[in-house]
């Protein structure tokens, strides 16, 4: 289609060339020049089928729920791998004449370790004094008790871990 402005030729008047314009600019496409322009004897193109937007796969190490125990004295949060049950503990400690603090890590005991697929959770009780967290298997409803305890290091002395409870229901 070819468009001329003003009076000569063959093609729109003002008016509708104004129209065209204000169609064009709120992006009303080719449907709404064709009604512009007069009558089409030619059906509109038919809509392309859409096709889905692919969605990003799941990281395979995530994702995770939070949870802090109901203790007043932890200020310890866990985390679980909601496909396989790995439980994480951290908190927060400030060093002895250091201005900001730190964000320290347990490292996990075998137990704590990833299970078998699953659909995991965290569940906290109502037992103020409680520092652990229940990591619960929604599909199975298996469930083990999680918490950080001295545990005994090759060589001698102990080292903070998380240790979990075998799953049972």
């Amino acid at each position: 289609m070819t468009l001329t402005f003003g009076s000569k030729g063959a093609g729109m008047g003002l008016p509708a060339a104004a129209a065209l314009a204000a169609m064009l600019m709120l992006g009303t496409g080719s449907g709404a020049m064709a009604q512009a322009a007069g009558p089409s004897t030619t059906p509109p193109p038919a809509a392309a089928p859409q096709a889905a937007t692919p969605q990003p796969a799941p990281p395979a190490d995530g994702p995770y729920v939070f949870s802090a125990p109901p203790s007043a004295q932890a200020n310890r949060v866990y985390s679980v791998n909601v496909r396989n049950g790995e439980v994480n503990a951290c908190q927060f400690e400030r060093p002895e004449g250091s201005v900001v603090g730190i964000t320290k890590c347990f490292p996990r005991d075998s137990s704590a370790n990833a299970g078998g697929t699953g659909d995991y959770d965290i569940v906290s009780t109502r037992y103020s004094g409680e520092t652990g967290i229940f990591r619960v298997n929604t599909q199975t409803g298996q469930m083990s008790v999680c918490y950080v305890r001295d545990m005994p290091k090759e060589g001698g002395g102990v080292e903070p871990s998380v240790v979990c409870t075998a799953l049972a229901r």
